[in-house]
């Protein structure tokens, strides 16, 4: 186990030095696969971890805390790992409160400093600097399997219901997906009057996107089905519909079955927020700007418009923009034109690296075949325009912020987002990959493409 977490750490450090280093992309592409090589084989430790549990002893808090921790998609048998070490660590610690509260201080701590190097007046370089030695935010595997233990008493432990929120909400520290399930059916099973779901619902939509098991997305809509308040209902079934229409856009999935899902999804949207229509929607409850509150009457027309209007297999609207010289533009005006269209935003790490690409693909192709749709989110135009003095960008480009209706009803939760539209104005496929878009693009000017095809 020892050995592994050794070529763990050597093998991410070199990855770091590789990706700091100012190389061009195909000499970093020919380091990564001469240098780095594959990630070392975690199987071996996996079992070594397990077999320390089992024998107990000094090191079984370790070898459990690794079998939760340890990072994902490296072990086969991920799932059961992290539950064979929770199981193991919940038995260790138990329910003691004083593990959650001394992370939670630890992550308050983590939380000013970073803030304070985000405030501070000085350099770029010197914020990264800082940020680096900051380091990630803390996690702490058994005070995780110590707030399970609490929440698993139920009301027998005064802190079950603020252990399983600590669980699912999201914050300075990631949300397990396994414990955030587990804790939103424990305050189901056991408080039947908790008040708090459409935040909760809320909560575990933000979880379910990093869920590889598809509990979340089952939870949620399960409560689009039982709930008994029509409010909790509503919210249940809006995120069940916008889950769907995520999934809509995944390439792995046959064009029967993206009908299938589109016609669930809509079954989900359909009439959700009927005799609760003025109600604030889950996400804009606990809202601090100053943006007006959205009902629950709005959020049914806006998923219902992104389920046909901006998922793969469905058709583009004539959406409306602003050019960056605050001139109006419609969608319409790239008829004909296979487009590639880049939700992107000047302080996205990936989408600035992407930009040399972005000139090649754009030189690559007459201008009345292809066109790049660049759609900024940054907050201010000015900041934009001052970018694009230094990092020039040959394309069209509007600018909508980051709270716009455009990214609210496309569903954009990630930069960048890259969205292919032929010609007719299908849409091809949506990534976050500019290498799977690149090939669709191809696809589509050959006349070879489907909606929906995997790159």
């Amino acid at each position: 186990m020892q050995a592994y977490i050794d070529m763990d750490t050597a093998w991410h450090a070199k990855m770091e030095e590789i990706y700091r280093a100012d190389d061009p992309d195909e000499e970093r592409e020919r380091r990564l696969k001469e240098e780095l090589g594959e990630h070392p084989d975690i199987v071996l430790a996996v079992v070594a971890a397990k077999a320390i549990v089992d024998a107990g002893g000094a090191r079984v808090l370790e070898a459990a805390k690794f079998l939760v921790e340890h990072p994902p998609n490296l072990s086969p048998t991920e799932e059961e790992d992290m539950e064979f070490g929770l199981a193991a660590l919940m038995s260790i610690v138990g329910p003691d409160w004083s593990l959650v509260e001394a992370l939670s201080a630890r992550r308050d701590d983590w939380e000013t400093e970073r803030e304070a190097i985000v405030d501070a007046d000085i350099s770029d370089d010197e914020k990264s600097a800082r940020m680096d030695d900051l380091g990630r935010a803390p996690e702490d595997a058994a005070a995780v399997a110590a707030a399970l233990a609490v929440m698993q008493l139920g009301p027998k432990h005064d802190k079950a219901r603020e252990a399983a929120e600590f669980l699912i909400k999201p914050g300075v520290g990631m949300p397990a997906p396994q414990s955030a399930v587990k804790a939103a059916r424990a305050l189901s099973e056991h408080f039947p009057d908790y008040d708090n779901w459409p935040n909760v619902l809320a909560w575990m939509d933000y979880v379910r996107a990093f869920d590889r098991t598809g509990r979340a997305n089952e939870f949620i809509a399960e409560m689009a089905k039982s709930a008994t308040d029509p409010v909790v209902r509503a919210n249940a079934r809006y995120f069940a519909a916008a889950a769907l229409m995520v999934d809509l856009s995944r390439p792995d999935i046959t064009p029967e079955k993206r009908e299938e899902m589109r016609r669930s999804a809509l079954a989900h949207a359909t009439g959700l927020s009927l005799g609760v229509e003025d109600e604030v929607f889950a996400r804009d409850l606990a809202r601090e700007d100053e943006s007006t509150p959205r009902t629950m009457a709005e959020m049914e027309a806006t998923v219902l418009y992104g389920i046909s209007h901006a998922t793969v297999g469905g058709t583009v609207a004539d959406e409306t923009g602003w050019r960056l010289d605050g001139s109006e533009e419609k969608l319409s005006a790239y008829a004909g034109k296979v487009v590639l269209v880049d939700f992107w935003a000047t302080w996205c790490g990936p989408c600035v690296g992407a930009l040399p690409d972005l000139r090649e693909l754009a030189s690559a192709y007459p201008d009345d075949r292809f066109e790049i749709l660049a759609i900024s989110v940054d907050d201010e135009v000015e900041t934009v325009v001052e970018f694009m003095e230094d990092e020039p960008m040959p394309w069209a480009q509007w600018h909508v912020g980051a709270d716009s209706e455009l990214v609210r009803t496309w569903q954009v939760r990630a930069y960048p987002t890259y969205v292919v539209v032929d010609a007719d104005g299908t849409i091809l496929g949506r990534s976050s990959r500019l290498p799977e878009s690149k090939a669709l693009i191809e696809q589509a000017l050959s006349g070879t493409s489907s909606a929906g095809a995997e790159a």
